[in-house]
């Protein structure tokens, strides 16, 4: 944990000694009454926190903010539904990285039943994105969701290029013309396929962002879904001649491009 991150902002705040943070503070950190380390707001603060007191049932921390935290990456990641366990590891990892959003869909081939685990339906990825959050030591956290079908999740995407479409742009937003005006923003949308054939990921153009990426199961892609991402405007890439685990693929998808645009 490089980062204790509290729910809110609030000056004064508790927490359970059952909680693992407390647990955390209290076991690994070694903090007493009076001490102080690093903290952060889901909302996207960060500064410190002392440790006001403790009693047999909670701590009573005092959070004083210092500035925001760095925006999340303009990358959205589209995912076919994996194991839960795999789940739970991949969002804590893109987590990690600052992806901006993660979109959970079922795919033809999939396994339909991991729908209906608690990591979906209670939604239980965002206690491991808060896992990865502490790890980067950035508070924010990624939109994180389950869409039930490719074609609500494409129909999403549509709604992220237009809502770009229509804000007011500022400079250095967008392409400019030889004139000096701006032209909108316009996301640059790929799906990851293991065909040699594709163009490698590093070889591809990232004119506009943000840059949505697709990543199916382990099983991969139909021609009928990969045929609806080419109508939707996705470019096909590869990631090399090897079989990736989707939790690999995931995070070697996000590090390429990542560093494509110039954040590595």
């Amino acid at each position: 944990m490089n980062l204790c991150i509290l729910n809110s902002s609030d000056t004064l705040q508790s927490l359970s000694r059952k909680d693992r943070r407390a647990q955390h503070i209290l076991e690994v950190l070694k903090k007493k009454a009076g001490d102080r380390f690093r903290a952060g707001s889901t909302d996207g603060l960060v500064g410190w926190a002392s440790l006001e007191s403790i009693t047999d049932e909670r701590i009573m921390l005092r959070f004083i903010a210092e500035h925001p935290a760095p925006p999340l990456r303009p990358v959205r990641v589209m995912l076919g539904t994996v194991r839960p366990i795999q789940a739970a590891r991949i969002v804590k990892e893109l987590t990690t990285l600052g992806v901006s959003s993660i979109a959970f869909f079922p795919t033809e081939l999939g396994e339909k039943s991991y729908t209906q685990s608690n990591f979906y339906v209670q939604k239980e990825y965002y206690m491991h994105a808060q896992d990865g959050a502490e790890q980067a030591g950035n508070p924010r956290l990624p939109e994180i969701g389950l869409v039930w079908s490719l074609k609500k999740a494409l129909e999403q995407v549509e709604h992220i290029e237009v809502s770009a479409f229509k804000a007011p742009l500022q400079q250095g937003d967008g392409i400019q013309s030889a004139d000096g005006t701006l032209s909108p923003p316009c996301a640059t949308k790929i799906v990851c396929h293991p065909d040699c054939a594709a163009t490698p990921l590093s070889h591809m153009s990232l004119s506009g962002t943000p840059v949505i990426l697709a990543i199916g199961t382990e099983r991969g892609w139909t021609e009928h879904e990969l045929e609806q991402f080419l109508q939707s405007g996705f470019a096909l890439c590869a990631l090399g001649d090897r079989i990736l685990k989707t939790e690999t693929a995931a995070a070697v998808a996000v590090s390429v491009v990542l560093a494509r645009l110039g954040y590595f």
